[in-house]
C-alpha cells in the first residue's frame, strides 16, 4: 500500500515537471515565432545607438542667380583613449606642436604646459568613454589630418559642415551661423536641436533658419556592451536620410551692395536701397562692416572681441538697428500732410524772413532770407520757414492735441514709428511723439512752439535708414508701397546650378506682396515731386552733385543736427551734422528708391547725395562711368574719391 502511495506521488511530481516543461517550451517557441520582432527589438534597445544625422544647409543666392552662401566641410579631431600609443613626453610634444595646440612663441621654453593641455583632453575624453570616440580637437585643417591613423594611433577624423561664403562683404545681410547656446536650446519648443548643433544666429541665416536648416536624418547602430559600434540596425530598415534645407533667392543685387560698401570705407554710416514696385531690398549696406569669413568656425572666436570693442561698432547694423533724426528729407511728408487737412494749398507762398518766427521760438534758415516760396521752391531751397508756419497751423488748426495726433497718424502710416513687419531679424522701430508723450514731458503747458522741431525732421522723432529709404519708395509710387524684404523666392531644391533651372517654387508671406496705401490723396504727390526735382537740376537746388544727364533722378537733403546737452556728461556738445539724402529714379517707372545716411559728414548735399547717386547709376546703368562725361556739378574731390574707393579693397 505504501508503495503505490509514494508511486501515485513520483508520477503527479513528474507529471508536473513534464507539464511546465511544455509550458515554458510553447512560450519560447511562442515568443521566437510569433513576437520574435517586438522582442528583438526590446533587446536591440539595450545594445543600439541612434545617430543623428545634420542636415546639409540651403543655398543663398542673390537676385540674379549669384551664389552667395554655400556648404563646406571642417574636420574635427576624434580620439579613442583605449587606443592610444602616445606615452612618451617627446612624442606629446610634437603631436601638440604638429596640431599648434599652444602658440610656442607665448609659452616659450615651458613645455610642461603642452603635456597638461594633453593629459587634460585624455581625462576628459576618458571620463566621456574609453572605448568611444569624443571630439579632442575642433576645426583641424585637411591638409593636417592626411596619414593621422598610420602618426598616431587613437585618433581620427570626423567630418561636419560649415557655412562658406563666396562674397567678402554684405555680412550684416547674410549673417552667421554658430553653436546653439543654452537660451536657444531652452526656446526649441519643437525639440529639433540638440547641445553641439549650428543655428542661425543673425542676419538671413537667422530669418530663415527653418526653411535653411532642412530635416534631420535618423540612423540606428548595434553596439557592444561598452557601447562600440558594431553594425547597422536591421540593416537601415529604421532610418531615414536627412533632407537637405531649401535654397533661397533674395533681393540683394550683390554687385550694387558691394559698390555701396566701397562708397561706404572710411564712413560711418548705411546705404538702403529699395525696388519701389515690389518692395524688394536691393542693397543694405552698412559701415564699418566685417568679411562674412571672419565669423566662421576658428575665425569667429579671435575676431568677435575684436569686432565688439571697436568704437566704430561694425557689429551694429546701422541701416537697420540705429535711429537717426531725418532732418530735411521728412520735409515732403509735412507738406503732404497739410495739403491732405487743408491747411495750405499747392501754390500758395510763405515768407522766409531768414527763419520762421514766433515770440519765444525761431528757427534759422541757413541764413538766408529767401523770397516768398510755394511748396515746389520750397522743397528745392529746403526752406525751414515754410515748413515750420504749415506745421504750426496744423498744430493749431483745431487743437494741438488733434493737430499732433493727426500729424502721428500720418507718419505711422508712412512706416514711421514701427518696426515694419519686414522679414528682417532685427531692427527698431524709430520714435513718433504724440500728444500723451507731451503731456508727460510738460503736463498741459505745450504749445507748437516747443515741438517746431518736428517739421524739419529735428526734435524727438527718429527714423531708421530702411525707414526712410521706404518712405522714399512711398513719395515715388504716389501714395503706396510693399513692406521691405528681403525673401525673393524660395526653391524646394538644392543646386549649384544657376537658379532659373528651379523647377518648384513657394510663395512667399503674403504680407510681403501686399499693396499697402496711405490715405493722402496722390494728386497731391506730384507738386512735391517737382520740388524733388529741382534740388538737383536746380541752380538754387541742394543737391547738385547728384546730376546724373542720362538718369532723371528725384531727391532730398537732410543736414541734420548732431549737437546737444549730453545729460551724461552734463556738457552741451557740438558735433559735426549728420549727411542725409534720399532719392528715387527714374522719374518714371521708378527702380530704385534709396536712403543715404552719414554720420557727422555735413551737409546732405556733399557726402550723402553723391553716394546715392552714384549707386543709382550702378544700379540702373550696371556700371560707374568713370570718365565722369554726365557728371557735370561732381567735385574734383568726389571724381578723386569714387576711382580710389571702387578699386580699393574692402578691408585694409
Amino acid at each position: 500500500m505504501n508503495n503505490l502511495t509514494l508511486s501515485n506521488r513520483q508520477f503527479f511530481i513528474h507529471a508536473i515537471i513534464i507539464i511546465f516543461i511544455i509550458i515554458l517550451l510553447s512560450k519560447i517557441f511562442y515568443i521566437q515565432i510569433f513576437h520574435y520582432e517586438k522582442y528583438e527589438d526590446l533587446a536591440s534597445n539595450n545594445s543600439q545607438t541612434k545617430e543623428i544625422i545634420d542636415a546639409e544647409r540651403g543655398l543663398i543666392y542673390d537676385r540674379n542667380g549669384v551664389l552667395l552662401v554655400k556648404n563646406d566641410s571642417i574636420i574635427d579631431l576624434m580620439i579613442i583613449p583605449d587606443e592610444i600609443k602616445l606615452n612618451d613626453t617627446t612624442d606629446i610634444i610634437n603631436f601638440c606642436k604638429y596640431f599648434n595646440i599652444i602658440d610656442s612663441t607665448e609659452i616659450k621654453i615651458d613645455t610642461i604646459k603642452y603635456i597638461d593641455f594633453f593629459e587634460k583632453k585624455l581625462d576628459s575624453a576618458k571620463k566621456f568613454s574609453r572605448k568611444k570616440a569624443s571630439v579632442f580637437l575642433k576645426n583641424i585643417p585637411k591638409y593636417k589630418v592626411e596619414n593621422l591613423g598610420v602618426q598616431w594611433e587613437g585618433f581620427h577624423v570626423k567630418t561636419r559642415m560649415i557655412r562658406k561664403y563666396q562674397i567678402n562683404y554684405a555680412a550684416n545681410i547674410l549673417g552667421y551661423t554658430g553653436e546653439i547656446n543654452k537660451n536657444e536650446l531652452n526656446a526649441d519648443l519643437n525639440n529639433y536641436y540638440i547641445k553641439g548643433n549650428q543655428i542661425g544666429k543673425t542676419g538671413i541665416e537667422k530669418s530663415y533658419e527653418e526653411l535653411l536648416r532642412g530635416k534631420k536624418g535618423v540612423k540606428y547602430i548595434v553596439t557592444n556592451s561598452v557601447g562600440v559600434p558594431k553594425y547597422s540596425y536591421r540593416n537601415g530598415e529604421h532610418d531615414r536620410l536627412q533632407e537637405p534645407g531649401k535654397s533661397i533667392m533674395i533681393t540683394i543685387d550683390s554687385k550694387l551692395q558691394e559698390i555701396g560698401q566701397k562708397l561706404l570705407k572710411g564712413y560711418n554710416g548705411s546705404i538702403v536701397a529699395i525696388e519701389p514696385s515690389t518692395g524688394e531690398i536691393l542693397c543694405m549696406a552698412t559701415s564699418p562692416n566685417y568679411n562674412p569669413e571672419d565669423m566662421i568656425a576658428t575665425n569667429r572666436s579671435d575676431m568677435y572681441p575684436i569686432l565688439k570693442n571697436n568704437l566704430n561698432k561694425p557689429l551694429i547694423d546701422r541701416s537697420i538697428s540705429s535711429a537717426y533724426p531725418p532732418g530735411s528729407t521728412i520735409k515732403m511728408l509735412t507738406a503732404l500732410i497739410a495739403l491732405e487737412e487743408g491747411i495750405i494749398s499747392e501754390n500758395e507762398k510763405i515768407d522766409c524772413n531768414y527763419g520762421w518766427v514766433h515770440p519765444n521760438k525761431r528757427v534759422s534758415c541757413h541764413g538766408t532770407d529767401h523770397k516768398p516760396l510755394n511748396l515746389t521752391n520750397a522743397i528745392e531751397q529746403s526752406c525751414n520757414s515754410y515748413f515750420s508756419e504749415i506745421f504750426h497751423k496744423l498744430i493749431h488748426s483745431k487743437s494741438k492735441n488733434y493737430g499732433i495726433n493727426t500729424w502721428k497718424k500720418y507718419m505711422n502710416e508712412f512706416g514711421f514709428g514701427n518696426y515694419l513687419n519686414n522679414d528682417l531679424y532685427t531692427g527698431v522701430p524709430g520714435k513718433i511723439p504724440d500728444s500723451e508723450y507731451y503731456y508727460n514731458k510738460y503736463q498741459n503747458y505745450w504749445t507748437s512752439t516747443y515741438i517746431i522741431s518736428l517739421a524739419i525732421g529735428q526734435g524727438e522723432m527718429l527714423a531708421s535708414p530702411i525707414q526712410l529709404a521706404n518712405y522714399t519708395a512711398i513719395l515715388a509710387n504716389n501714395g503706396y508701397f510693399y513692406t521691405p524684404h528681403v525673401i525673393k523666392k524660395i526653391c524646394n531644391e538644392q543646386t549649384e546650378e544657376p537658379y532659373v533651372k528651379c523647377e518648384e517654387w513657394e510663395k512667399i508671406d503674403s504680407n510681403l506682396t501686399e499693396k499697402k496705401i496711405v490715405s493722402i490723396s496722390n494728386k497731391y504727390f506730384e507738386k512735391v515731386k517737382l520740388g524733388m526735382e529741382k534740388v538737383i537740376i536746380s541752380k538754387k537746388g541742394t543737391a547738385q552733385q547728384a546730376l546724373i544727364n542720362n538718369i532723371n533722378i528725384l531727391g532730398k537733403t537732410g543736414t541734420v543736427e548732431n549737437g546737444g546737452f549730453n545729460p551724461e556728461t552734463k556738457v552741451y556738445e557740438n558735433k559735426e551734422d549728420h549727411s542725409v539724402f534720399i532719392a528715387y529714379a527714374p522719374k518714371e517707372n521708378p527702380k530704385i528708391a534709396i536712403c543715404v545716411y552719414i554720420e557727422n559728414e555735413g551737409s546732405g548735399g556733399a557726402t550723402a547725395a553723391p553716394i546715392a547717386s552714384l549707386c543709382i547709376e550702378q544700379y540702373l546703368n550696371g556700371k560707374i562711368d568713370t570718365t565722369f562725361i554726365n557728371r557735370p556739378q561732381l567735385n574734383k574731390f568726389w571724381k578723386k574719391e569714387v576711382i580710389n574707393k571702387i578699386n580699393e579693397p574692402l578691408y585694409d
